[in-house]
């Protein structure tokens, strides 16, 4: 090798890292570690030479083809413009992929080593979180991933727990000390999944954990064999107990006891017959006094009953939820009885005291099921993220059926969405960023059902024809990717796209010197 291609072989691998550090932390290195990759490729030259490794790697060539239906589909959509705009967002899995497919293979151990950046640039990014949590200045937990979505960040994590986990097992094995830190790293980003409070986030990750432990106990002896497939079983069973109990609790009917006009303060209770929404059970908009309630409140709260919160929660429907959870009349003599950490509570917009001692998980979920029991009821999205997916998954269908073979093209996403909304008659107002939230039906609704199959078979085949599946940290990045896509339109933004293109490339097409480069 000479010096000019050693010279372009550690261009190659460092823009690889500078990517795999940039995707938890920063959009702007994103695209400046491709821009390097690509600038490099070009001065390297050796085009034909190249371009004929992409030519034989039949599976780089099936990846790619998800970006040549995204350009046929261009062609009879009716808003051009965004349609270039997605080709021109998504063109990371055409210009990547043949960077990484073509270029010569880099020097042996390095794969590993960009599998570690990776996970250390997580590391710092959650130093930084912690910090930010310790010192309360935030709003949200979204505000936990400072760099790019939570979400995002979520299967980040989730993947380089798994990744860190391999390493230690598989590859540093001979190395405690390395091996030490590279387990407390993982239990670190396994902490700091949590912190993040992203429900996607840790379902993905038990999805990826229960199928590697069924594999894995698959290839072991009998007794370690029936203790791993015992162990996924006793997940799973203690996952349906707990949903079961949470949509009991959702859904079970409690009375507030002898019915009464009067408040203790004298007076008339106030019920909304039609609303038939209930919190641990108790109807919520019953049993209202309202202008009592108001005073008491007022009286001690510096946060208005007529306004928003301290996190921008109104303070009205978040206390009748509250008292309601805890069975009680919205009057004042009820109100009486809460203490300053219930009223901390209702500022801060948690409209049931269990949230106050449940697990953040069990809170999300019985969030999530109390969302769709009341979707069951009133058919009211607004104001409900889960309710609100309910309808653009609807929508989308319904796009899905107008033009089910073609799709609605490229860059017609949003027309498609607006008529889904308008045939299911929704209530909500379309706004530009409704999409179906759901990547698979996305790809039905731009490319038809045919373009979304052979999407899907894109995204299968490469993985197959070249064994991967066995390689347990390419499995847990298939299952975390794909069980993401369910409920998000996961490669819609640069961060997901980057993370779906980067590791397809890393595990499927990347090689090592040791390695041949043809499958």
């Amino acid at each position: 090798m000479t010096s000019k291609e050693g010279i372009h072989q550690w261009i190659y691998a460092g823009g690889l890292g500078l990517m795999a550090a940039a995707l938890p932390s920063s959009v702007f290195l994103m695209s400046l570690s491709q821009i390097i990759l690509f600038l490099n490729w070009l001065a390297e030259g050796g085009f034909r030479l190249k371009f004929r490794r992409v030519a034989v790697n039949r599976p780089a060539l099936v990846f790619i083809s998800i970006y040549l239906v995204h350009i046929i589909a261009l062609f009879y959509s009716s808003n051009f413009e965004y349609g270039l705009s997605t080709l021109k967002s998504r063109l990371p899995i055409l210009l990547l992929t043949i960077i990484v497919v073509s270029s010569p293979p880099l020097p042996r151990g390095i794969r590993e080593w960009i599998l570690l950046v990776f996970s250390l640039s997580i590391t710092v990014v959650s130093l930084i979180s912690l910090a930010i949590y310790v010192s309360g200045d935030y709003s949200g937990y979204r505000e936990l991933s400072p760099f790019i979505s939570h979400i995002r960040m979520s299967l980040m994590v989730a993947l380089s727990v798994i990744t860190l986990s391999y390493l230690a097992i598989n590859i540093f094995r001979k190395y405690l000390a390395l091996r030490l830190l590279l387990w407390g790293l993982a239990f670190w980003h396994l902490l700091y999944l949590l912190m993040l409070h992203s429900l996607s986030g840790v379902v993905v990750f038990a999805a990826a954990t229960v199928v590697l432990m069924l594999r894995e106990a698959s290839r072991a002896g009998l007794f370690w064999r029936r203790t791993g497939f015992a162990a996924a079983g006793l997940l799973t069973l203690s996952g349906v107990i707990i949903l079961l109990a949470l949509w009991s609790n959702v859904t079970k009917i409690e009375s507030y006891g002898a019915p009464k006009i009067y408040s203790p303060g004298g007076s008339e209770y106030y019920h909304e017959r039609e609303a038939l929404i209930r919190e641990n059970g108790y109807l919520i908009y019953s049993y209202i006094a309202e202008n009592e309630l108001r005073e008491a409140w007022n009286s001690r709260s510096e946060y208005d009953f007529d306004d928003a919160g301290r996190y921008g929660d109104p303070v009205r429907p978040v206390l009748y939820r509250y008292m309601s959870s805890l069975g009680l009349r919205k009057d004042a003599h009820s109100f009486g009885r809460l203490d300053g950490n219930d009223i901390e509570a209702v500022e801060k917009g948690v409209p049931n005291y269990r949230y106050t001692r449940w697990p953040w998980i069990i809170t999300r979920v019985h969030q999530s099921l109390w969302e769709l029991n009341n979707y069951r009821i009133t058919g009211e999205p607004l104001g409900h993220t889960l309710a609100q997916r309910f309808e653009f998954w609807k929508a989308a269908i319904e796009a899905i059926r107008e033009k089910p073979v073609f799709g609605w093209g490229t860059g017609d996403i949003r027309e498609a969405s607006l008529f889904g909304l308008q045939q299911t008659g929704s209530a909500l107002e379309f706004e530009r960023w409704m999409k179906p939230h759901n990547q698979y039906l996305s790809f039905a609704v731009l490319f038809g059902i045919p373009g979304m199959l052979w999407i899907l078979f894109a995204l299968v085949y490469p993985g197959a024809r070249l064994r991967k599946f066995g390689n347990a940290p390419y499995l847990a990045f298939f299952i975390i990717l794909s069980v993401s896509m369910l409920n998000e339109d996961t490669i819609d933004t640069q961060a997901g796209l980057s993370f779906f293109v980067f590791f397809s490339n890393y595990f499927l097409f990347l090689r090592e010197e040791s390695e041949d480069l043809h499958p």
